[in-house]
């Protein structure tokens, strides 16, 4: 049977005059939630990078990230932060520092970063950024959220100056590695442009590959009905959904089997759904409708067929 393990991830300390005797506000709890954020979109970019020929996450890798506190601690009010999980997920990686540990230290430094004047730490994914428009949003002028991992040595102060330098980083764009998988459903030889619709968001992004890559994106697009492509490299993204907008560099392509979808034995089957068309219908809807239209389709529908012969 399997049990609960929790271990610590990190501690996040509201400081400030309303915090006094460990109180915590309830509309601050919502930065318990966009600290989750931080660190598990920190963490997929983290183990993407360390795992470049592996398309998906690990089976739970974001489902199964939990969170607890169960209680608050002296020194203003301190949070501190536990992982919940069970003993059997031996998909992922539970040693003693994997991902959602680094993206902890890395939150850390940002925040330290842009409280300091300095730069932001390059290993931090650029796509985490826009996040920290939401981290603090409940926090007055005078308020300081200090956050520390598990790992680290000092606090990091995300002070009011911290939160208004990492709004100024966010950009109406960014750009940042990825590795999708979609359906071709253009492609010009001549510019060497393509489209590809991606497949978990059936959002349509455009892009531009090179003559090596010519042959790979031209035979996904004529086997669209069967074949994927995976894409490899840079794009650009928006900062307002952090959708992604354009490749801005292909670095791969290769092909990608179609996923099966799978029967769905409660479907309704398509003759029985038009059947229900047919009959919703009201009454003298189907008066006017030729009964061979089947036959002499080209001359009602397209007008031809007498002047042909």
């Amino acid at each position: 049977m399997a049990t609960d393990i929790t271990t610590d991830l990190a501690s996040l300390r509201f400081d400030g005059k309303r915090f006094e005797g460990h109180a915590l506000d309830v509309e601050c709890t919502q930065e318990l939630i966009a600290y989750r954020n931080l660190i598990v979109e920190c963490a997929k970019e983290l183990w993407r990078r360390k795992n470049p020929d592996r398309v998906r996450l690990p089976r739970g890798f974001e489902e199964d990230f939990r969170l607890q506190f169960n209680r608050l601690e002296d020194g203003s009010a301190v949070v501190p932060l536990q992982r919940v999980r069970v003993d059997d997920q031996s998909e992922l990686d539970w040693g003693n520092l994997d991902e959602f540990d680094e993206a902890a230290d890395l939150i850390d430094a940002a925040i330290a970063a842009a409280n300091d004047d300095e730069l932001l730490p390059d290993a931090l994914p650029s796509n985490v950024i826009p996040l920290f428009r939401d981290f603090g949003k409940s926090l007055r002028a005078d308020d300081v959220l200090f956050t520390r991992s598990r790992h680290g040595s000092t606090e990091a102060a995300y002070t009011a100056k911290a939160r208004k330098r990492l709004t100024e980083w966010v950009g109406p764009t960014y750009e940042d590695v990825v590795d999708v998988i979609g359906e071709v459903r253009m492609a010009n030889v001549g510019p060497g442009t393509f489209s590809l619709q991606l497949d978990d968001t059936e959002a349509l992004v455009s892009g531009r590959f090179s003559p090596e890559q010519e042959s790979e994106v031209l035979d996904a697009l004529r086997n669209h009905r069967s074949l994927r492509l995976r894409v490899q490299g840079v794009a650009e993204f928006a900062t307002s959904d952090r959708q992604i907008k354009k490749f801005s560099r292909v670095n791969m392509v290769t092909p990608a089997a179609l996923v099966d979808q799978g029967f769905d034995e409660t479907a309704i089957p398509i003759w029985e759904q038009l059947a229900a068309i047919g009959e919703s219908a009201p009454e003298g809807t189907w008066d006017g409708v030729p009964s061979d239209l089947s036959v002499r389709i080209d001359e009602i529908v397209y007008r031809r067929g007498s002047e042909d012969k």
